[in-house]
C-alpha cells in the first residue's frame, strides 16, 4: 500500500469518525436504547413495518401478516426505495430486530453523506480542510434530523454522487471510459426511488443545456438527456410492481392528490435562509417562530441551510450576474441551483408539472438537499480562497483554527436540543415496551396465525388522523407480534378495504358476527380513534361478546377474544 493510499484512507477514516462523534453529541446517543426506535409515530411506522417485513419475508413488497386475510401489498403504493432497502437487508444479516436495524440504517446515513460529499470535493481538488468542514456541515443539515421519520428522505447520501455526474456532464468534453461507466452506475443506483431520482432526472438535462450553451457542443446535451433517460428508466423498472398492480386493481390506493398539493408543499426561499425552529440562540428562535405564524408552513419548514449554507446559496445567486471569469465549478452550479429553485419554489415549474403531467410528485420542498449541496460546495470554495491568501505557516495555523471554529459554529447553528435532534428516548421506550407487553398478552391468548380485526377503520396509505389517533397507529401491534395476523393494511379501494370499512360501521352484534364468520379470532380497539374514547362501542362489544377485554398499561388499547 503506497503512502498516498494510506493518506487517502486516513482522510476518509477521519471523516467517518468525526461524523460519528458529532452525531453522538448532537443526538445524545449515550442515552439511547438502540432496540427502541428513535421515532415511533406516523410515517416512521410505515418504514418500521417495511423493515420488519423485509427481515421476515425476504423483501418488503408483500406481507402476509398485515391486511388480513389477503395480506399487505406494498405494490399498491409507489415507494420503491429498493437501493436503501438493499442496504437495510444487508444490515439485517447481523440482527433480526427491526428497531435496531432501522436505527443503525438511520445513523449510518450521516457518515455515508459525509463520505460521499468529501469524495466529491476531493475529486475536484478542494483542500482537505475545506472539504472536511463542508462535507460534515452538509451531512448535519437540519433536514437530516427533521426527516428522521421520513426515513428515505433522510437518506440523501447519494445526492453528492448525483451532482458529480452533473458536473461531469457540464465540464467534460465527452463522457467516456471510467467516468461514463461510473455515471451510468450512479444513474441506475440513484434511480431506485421517487423524489431524489425525479429531481436528478430534471437536473441532468439542465446540466447538458448549460454545457451546450457554454461550449456550443451538442455532446454534453445528448449525454445529459441520455443519462436522464437512464434514471427515468430505472425509476420505471423499480415501479413495475406498482404499475402492474395498479393496472389490474385500479389506482385508488394512490390516494387523492392535486396540483394544489405542490403549491402547499413547495419550497420557500425564506425558509432556506431563516434559522431552524427552536434555535439555540433565542433571538433566532424567536425570529423563526414569528415567521411560522404565517401561511403555508408544513414540512417545507425543514429546509434551512444554516448560516454558512445560506452564504453559499447567496453567492450562487450572485454568480449569475457576475461577468468576470469564475472557477469552473461555480457557473454550472449557479445555473443548477437556479433551476432547482425554479422547479421547487411555490408557484414554480413543479406546480405546472403537477397540473399538466402528474400530481403524484407533490412535496417539491424536498429538492432542498440538492440546493444545500450546491451551496456547501461554494462554502468549500470560499474556505479554499481564504487559505490561498495566507502565505505564511503562522497564518496557516490561524486558518486551521478558523476551520475548527467554522465547523463548530456550523454544527451549533444547524442543530439544537429539541425533538428530532434529540429523540424522546425515555418516552419512546415506555410506549414501545408497553405495546410489546400488550401484544405479548394477546399472542398468549390466541393460536399461531390467528387473525385480529383492528378498530377503528383506518384507510391505508396516507390516512389522516382520527380524533387522537394518528396515521399508521394500527401498525404498532404488528411490530411487536411474532405469530398473529392483523387486519390493517388492506390497500385503499380494494375489496378487503371496502369490507373492513363496511363492517367497522356496523352495530356491535353484526360486527362481531361478520368478523367471526370471516375467521378472525379477536378484536383490537384503539380508544383514541373515537370521539367518546370508544366508550359506547366498547360497552356494546362487551355486552355482545360477554367477556371483559384485555387493556394496555396506558388504557388506550383494548382486545376482545372471540370464541369460535
Amino acid at each position: 500500500m503506497t503512502r498516498n493510499t494510506l493518506k487517502t484512507l486516513g482522510e476518509y477514516t477521519l471523516v467517518f469518525v468525526l461524523s460519528l462523534l458529532i452525531l453522538t453529541w448532537v443526538m445524545q446517543l449515550w442515552r439511547a436504547d438502540l432496540k427502541v426506535p428513535f421515532t415511533y409515530f406516523v410515517d416512521s411506522l410505515f418504514y418500521s413495518i417495511a423493515t420488519k417485513g423485509t427481515i421476515e419475508n425476504g423483501w418488503w413488497l408483500h406481507n402476509p401478516s398485515l391486511g388480513a386475510p389477503a395480506g399487505l401489498h406494498y405494490e399498491a403504493y409507489p415507494a420503491p426505495e429498493n437501493f436503501h432497502f438493499a442496504l437495510i437487508k444487508l444490515i439485517s444479516i447481523f440482527s433480526s430486530d427491526q428497531a435496531l436495524v432501522l436505527n443503525l440504517f438511520y445513523l449510518l446515513t450521516f457518515p455515508l453523506t459525509a463520505l460521499t460529499s468529501f469524495y466529491f470535493l476531493r475529486s475536484f481538488r478542494f483542500s482537505f480542510g475545506a472539504a472536511l468542514v463542508a462535507s460534515l456541515l452538509y451531512a448535519f443539515l437540519p433536514y437530516h434530523f427533521f426527516r428522521s421519520y421520513h426515513l428515505m428522505m433522510a437518506a440523501y447520501y447519494l445526492i453528492p454522487l448525483m451532482v458529480l455526474v452533473m458536473m461531469w456532464v457540464c465540464l467534460e468534453q465527452r463522457l467516456q471510459g471510467r467516468k461514463l461507466i461510473a455515471s451510468v452506475v450512479i444513474c441506475i443506483i440513484g434511480g431506485c426511488g421517487v423524489y431524489y431520482p425525479f429531481f436528478f432526472a430534471f437536473l441532468l438535462p439542465v446540466a447538458g443545456v448549460v454545457a451546450w450553451w457554454n461550449r456550443r457542443s451538442v455532446a454534453p446535451l445528448v449525454a445529459g438527456l441520455v443519462l436522464s433517460g437512464v434514471v427515468a428508466g430505472t425509476m420505471v423498472v423499480n415501479h413495475l410492481p406498482t404499475i402492474i398492480y395498479q393496472r389490474s386493481h385500479g389506482a385508488a390506493s394512490l390516494g387523492n392528490r392535486s396540483a394544489g398539493d405542490a403549491e402547499i408543499m413547495g419550497l420557500k426561499i425564506t425558509q432556506l435562509l431563516l434559522p431552524i425552529g427552536g434555535h439555540r440562540w433565542e433571538k433566532f428562535a424567536a425570529l423563526k417562530y414569528r415567521y411560522n405564524l404565517g401561511p403555508l408552513i408544513n414540512e417545507n419548514d425543514t429546509s434551512s441551510l444554516g448560516v454558512f449554507g445560506s452564504i453559499g446559496f447567496l453567492v450562487l445567486i450572485g454568480v449569475i450576474f457576475y461577468r468576470r471569469k469564475l472557477p469552473a465549478l461555480l457557473e454550472p452550479l449557479s445555473w443548477l441551483n437556479l433551476a432547482a429553485v425554479l422547479l421547487g419554489t411555490i408557484g414554480g415549474f413543479g406546480v405546472l408539472f403537477a397540473l399538466l403531467v402528474s400530481p403524484q410528485i407533490r412535496a417539491y420542498n424536498r429538492i432542498s438537499p440538492f440546493i444545500a449541496f450546491f451551496s456547501f460546495v461554494v462554502v468549500a470554495w470560499l474556505l479554499d480562497a481564504v487559505c490561498k491568501r495566507l502565505p505564511t505557516p503562522q497564518l496557516r495555523v490561524v486558518y486551521y483554527v478558523g476551520l475548527v471554529v467554522v465547523l463548530s459554529l456550523g454544527v451549533l447553528d444547524q442543530t439544537t436540543t429539541t425533538f428530532f435532534f434529540v429523540p424522546e428516548y425515555e418516552k419512546n421506550k415506555r410506549e414501545y415496551e408497553s405495546d410489546a407487553d400488550f401484544v405479548s398478552r394477546i399472542e398468549a391468548s390466541l393460536p399461531p396465525r390467528a387473525m385480529v380485526f383492528q378498530l377503528p377503520y383506518m384507510p391505508f396509505p396516507e390516512s389522516p388522523s382520527l380524533y387522537q389517533m394518528k396515521a399508521y397507529e394500527h401498525y404498532k401491534a404488528y411490530l411487536h407480534s411474532q405469530t398473529l395476523r392483523w387486519s390493517y393494511g388492506a390497500p385503499l379501494g380494494e375489496e378487503e378495504d371496502k369490507w373492513q370499512q363496511a363492517v367497522a360501521a356496523e352495530p356491535a352484534p353484526e360486527l362481531v358476527k361478520n368478523v367471526r364468520d370471516a375467521g378472525f379470532s379477536g378484536i383490537y380497539l384503539n380508544r383514541d380513534g373515537y370521539e367518546d374514547h370508544g366508550t359506547k362501542l366498547e360497552n356494546d362489544l362487551k355486552s355482545t361478546i360477554g367477556t371483559d377485554p384485555l387493556v394496555n398499561r396506558e388504557g388506550n388499547l383494548v382486545f376482545f377474544k372471540l370464541s369460535q
